[in-house]
């Protein structure tokens, strides 16, 4: 039978808080270990997150670098033959040539749209009106044309339902390009503008796997189905290479267009919102308004292979003729707009696009977007060495080397105090540590041997210096400017050098399977774990101490009050 510790007496009460009390300072000593486990545990991963910062900084200006950070350009428009005028704008990246180009736009690229030759009476009045037509594309998808200039290469085309999660192709000319790369024959599939266009990945187990890129021609006399409305059938002969400019297979391909069903109940406003939710194929979408009682359809992109395509399909009424859309032949009956490609110089070459902005492929690294007031007029376009991208990123590199140093120094030193005694920081112990707190500087500010046609050789010839007193690095931003400027292909290898070296050193430290700074961490949440169950263990067994204490003096306070009480009745029978 159990005892309650409130139920025995207060001298045996004390006699078992005591005992327990100090069979419980081991469990006490434990978790202090525990806390000052999780303090260091704490110390390596901020040393971790502040060497992970270091090593992205170093990252963006390493040999291996992505993006390369040191030769990025800038651009600007200059010179616009009429004041004022923005002509267009302009971005760069580390491909761009430097120089200037003068830039003539003669027309800007316009959606087709189209509309009502006449007003109705009413927006918002049933028409009564029943019947279908279809909106951006034909009834059906078809192929209007094809060429096979290469039957054993490409034998033909057709159509195809779409595959389930997949877009249809937009109506277009479109080009089945084949290449011999390295004795293999690769294939894709580009449009009338020379982009390559997604396709299912042939041979792949996911049906909605797509890629513009060029994938190895199957053996044989294989059909591809593009997944997406088009499929094309390999001659399985001899292949012969051809591209858009020539020897390429092309279909004109015509895509589906929106079925638009159309009740006596409903009104000009109601025709437009159908529209609206309508589906279309890639490319062929088409916005329809109502501006004065009046049906806009308006096509969403422009060029002239943008051509908004509507036609009656079938019912009583004739929708788009009721509506004076079209007229009795079939024609558009109010073109507010046709669809234009953009056509302007570049230096005096001849360039026409589909679109205005966007255009990544007219100047190398360039990204240009006509400006509405470029018509007609024309201005310079400036590419130049991005300076400010450069000191941003040796900035960035600097303020992380002094954050991972400073800690890393911190938690490595050996301090005096004032009675001639020592403190340790966390990591002064840790050779790894101490050995990076050197490393560092060194690996920054050592000479790098081994440059040729420069006379940089260390980061201080760059603007980059180590403060002896504080060990912190400090960046001369007017300095690397003028680095920059005078030998930058010097100070590129030089940084990148210098960066590689660092992110070699980082790379040890950080890696996420065998780096120092995991390893220690999981070594010390092996040693946090072994603590935690002993200290379970622990209050366990005091938990269990306890109960046997308390059984044991509460026997012994029964025997004792048995005899006293036996004593007392002895005593009233004398």
């Amino acid at each position: 039978m159990a005892t309650d510790i409130a139920a025995i007496n207060s001298f045996f009460s004390n006699l078992i808080t005591e005992t327990l009390q100090n069979e419980a300072k081991p469990i006490q000593r434990l978790t202090n270990d525990l806390k000052a486990l999780e303090a260091r545990k704490s110390v390596y991963s901020t040393a971790g997150t502040r060497l992970s910062s270091l090593l992205t900084s170093v990252n963006n200006l390493a040999t291996d670098s992505t993006t390369n950070f040191l030769e990025q350009r800038s651009a600007s428009v200059t010179e616009p033959s009429t004041t004022g005028a923005a002509v267009f704008t302009a971005s760069a990246n580390d491909q761009a040539i430097a120089g200037t180009q003068r830039i003539a736009v003669t027309t800007l690229a316009k959606a087709h749209s189209v509309g009502s030759s006449t007003a109705l009476e009413y927006s918002d009045q049933q028409l009564g009106l029943s019947g279908v037509f279809t909106v951006g594309g034909a009834a059906n998808r078809s192929i209007s044309s094809t060429t096979t200039p290469n039957p054993t290469t490409i034998s033909g085309f057709s159509t195809a339902d779409l595959t389930s999660g997949l877009r249809e192709l937009g109506s277009d000319q479109y080009y089945v390009e084949v290449r011999n790369n390295s004795s293999v024959y690769e294939f894709r599939l580009v449009n009338s503008q020379a982009q390559a266009v997604a396709i299912r990945k042939y041979g792949s187990a996911t049906a909605t796997e797509t890629t513009s890129a060029w994938q190895a021609v199957p053996a044989g006399q294989i059909t591809v189905d593009t997944g997406r409305g088009l499929k094309f059938t390999f001659g399985g002969g001899s292949y012969t290479t051809g591209s858009k400019a020539a020897n390429a297979a092309s279909a004109t391909y015509v895509a589906k267009g929106a079925a638009i069903t159309v009740s006596s109940t409903h009104t000009l406003v109601n025709i437009a919102a159908l529209i609206n939710r309508g589906t279309f194929a890639e490319g062929n979408e088409v916005t329809a308004g109502v501006v004065d009682r009046r049906l806009i359809l308006t096509a969403n992109n422009s060029g002239t292979h943008r051509s908004i395509v509507a036609a009656h399909t079938s019912g009583t009424d004739n929708i788009l003729q009721a509506l004076k859309v079209v007229d009795s032949g079939g024609a558009y009956a109010n073109v507010i707009q046709a669809p234009t490609n953009a056509a302007f110089t570049v230096d005096g070459i001849s360039i026409t696009r589909s679109q205005n902005s966007g255009l990544t492929d007219v100047i190398s690294g360039v990204t240009l977007n006509l400006a509405a007031d470029a018509a007609g007029k024309n201005a310079a376009l400036v590419v130049t060495r991005d300076t400010a991208t450069i000191v941003a990123k040796l900035k960035a590199l600097v303020a992380d080397f002094n954050a991972a140093n400073d800690y890393v120094t911190g938690q490595t030193a050996i301090t005096k105090t004032a009675d001639k005694k020592y403190t340790s920081g966390t990591l002064a112990q840790d050779s790894n540590f101490v050995g990076l707190r050197r490393n560092l500087i060194t690996d920054l500010q050592s000479r790098v041997s081994g440059l040729t046609g420069t006379t940089f050789t260390a980061m201080s010839d760059l603007g980059v210096n180590i403060n002896t007193t504080s060990l912190t690095a400090t960046l001369d931003e007017a300095k690397l400017a003028a680095a920059f400027s005078s030998d930058s292909a010097g100070a590129r290898a030089l940084v990148n050098a210098v960066a590689d070296r660092l992110q070699a050193r980082l790379k040890t430290f950080t890696a996420t399977t065998k780096g120092v700074v995991d390893a220690s961490i999981k070594g010390i949440t092996t040693q946090i774990s072994d603590v935690n169950s002993r200290i379970t263990k622990g209050k366990l067994s005091i938990t269990e101490r306890e109960t046997s204490l308390k059984t044991q003096y509460g026997r012994h306070q029964a025997e004792i009050m048995t005899l006293m009480n036996t004593q007392s009745s002895l005593s009233r029978l004398a």
